[in-house]
C-alpha cells in the first residue's frame, strides 16, 4: 500500500513516486529536494533526465565521484524507465548501499515486473492518482489556503466541477485568482468566464465502453471540451489497464513521429 513519503531522514534509501498526477507528484518532488537542501547543501543534489542521450552516464559518474565539499548524493532521476529494466536494476543496486546516497525517481507509471522492487520496502514509494469526488473537492480547498484564499463550500464544490480532477490547471488559476481577493463566494467565480467540465470522469469510462457508438460520442465529447488530446490519451492511459500495452504502442508510434494523439485516440475507440 502506498503512504506519503515523509522527509525525516533523505540518506541512504530510494525514494520512488509515480501515479499520473504530474502537479502532486512534482510538489512532492520539490519538497524532499528543498529538504535535502535544507539538511545538507545544493552541491551534493544532481538532476538526470534518462530519456537525454548520455544522462546514465552522466548519473553514474554524479554517484561515483567524491566530493570535497558534501559527502551526501541526492540524485533526481526522471524518465527512469526509457532505459533497459536491468541497467536500471545495476545502477540502483550500484550505488544504494552507501549511506550517503539517495535516488529519487519520479515516473508516471508504475514499475514493470523487473522494477517490481519499487513497490516494496525498505523502498519509500507513494502513489498520486488522480483525485475525484470529495478527494479533489479537498484537494481545491487545500490550495487555496497555501495560495492564502478562503473559500465558501460552493465555491469550492464550483471549482472542483470545472477542473474535474485537473491539479495542475486548478493550482494555475488558484494564482491567479489569490491576485484579485483573499475570500472568495460562488457568486465572485461566477463573474468569471469558467465552464463546468462535462462529467469528465463518466466521459473517460464512456470511451471504455463495450458499445463503440458509445465510444466515439464520449471521446467526441472530451475532445470538443477543449482538452489538449494528449492529455486524454495519458489520463485514458492511467485508467484502461486493459489496454495498457496497446496504448504503449500508440503512444511510442506518437513519440516516433508516426501519429498523432488524436488519430490514436480515435483508433483505440474503434
Amino acid at each position: 500500500m502506498s503512504r506519503e513519503v515523509r522527509h525525516d531522514n533523505l540518506s541512504n534509501m530510494i525514494i520512488f513516486l509515480y501515479g499520473p498526477d504530474d502537479y502532486r507528484r512534482t510538489q512532492k518532488k520539490g519538497e524532499l529536494i528543498a529538504e535535502f537542501s535544507k539538511k545538507r547543501s545544493d552541491r551534493g543534489i544532481g538532476s538526470f533526465d534518462l530519456a537525454e542521450i548520455g544522462a546514465c552516464e552522466e548519473l553514474e559518474t554524479f554517484l561515483e565521484n567524491q566530493s570535497l565539499f558534501e559527502s551526501a548524493k541526492f540524485a533526481i532521476i526522471d524518465n527512469a524507465f526509457e532505459i533497459e529494466p536491468a541497467q536500471l536494476v545495476k545502477i540502483i543496486k550500484s550505488h544504494t548501499e552507501s549511506k550517503t546516497t539517495t535516488l529519487l525517481i519520479s515516473e508516471k507509471e508504475k514499475p514493470v515486473k523487473a522494477l517490481a522492487f519499487l513497490l516494496k520496502k525498505p523502498v519509500l514509494f507513494q502513489e498520486f492518482k488522480n483525485l475525484t469526488g470529495a478527494f479533489f473537492e479537498n484537494f481545491v480547498v487545500l490550495e487555496a489556503k497555501k495560495n492564502g484564499i478562503s473559500l465558501d463550500a460552493s465555491a469550492a464544490r464550483y471549482l472542483a466541477a470545472v477542473f474535474a480532477g485537473d491539479s495542475w490547471a486548478l493550482a494555475t488559476e488558484m494564482q491567479k485568482l489569490a491576485s484579485l481577493k483573499s475570500k472568495i463566494t460562488k457568486k465572485d467565480l461566477d463573474a468569471f468566464d469558467f465552464e463546468i467540465a462535462p462529467a469528465y470522469w463518466p466521459l473517460l469510462m464512456g470511451v471504455r465502453s463495450p458499445d463503440a457508438r458509445n465510444r466515439f460520442t464520449a471521446l467526441e465529447t472530451l475532445l470538443a471540451s477543449g482538452d489538449p488530446p494528449p492529455k486524454i490519451f495519458n489520463i485514458l492511459a492511467s485508467q484502461w489497464r486493459e489496454k495498457t500495452s496497446q496504448m504503449a504502442e500508440y503512444d511510442f508510434a506518437v513519440k516516433s513521429g508516426k501519429l498523432e494523439y488524436d488519430d490514436a485516440l480515435l483508433a483505440l475507440v474503434l
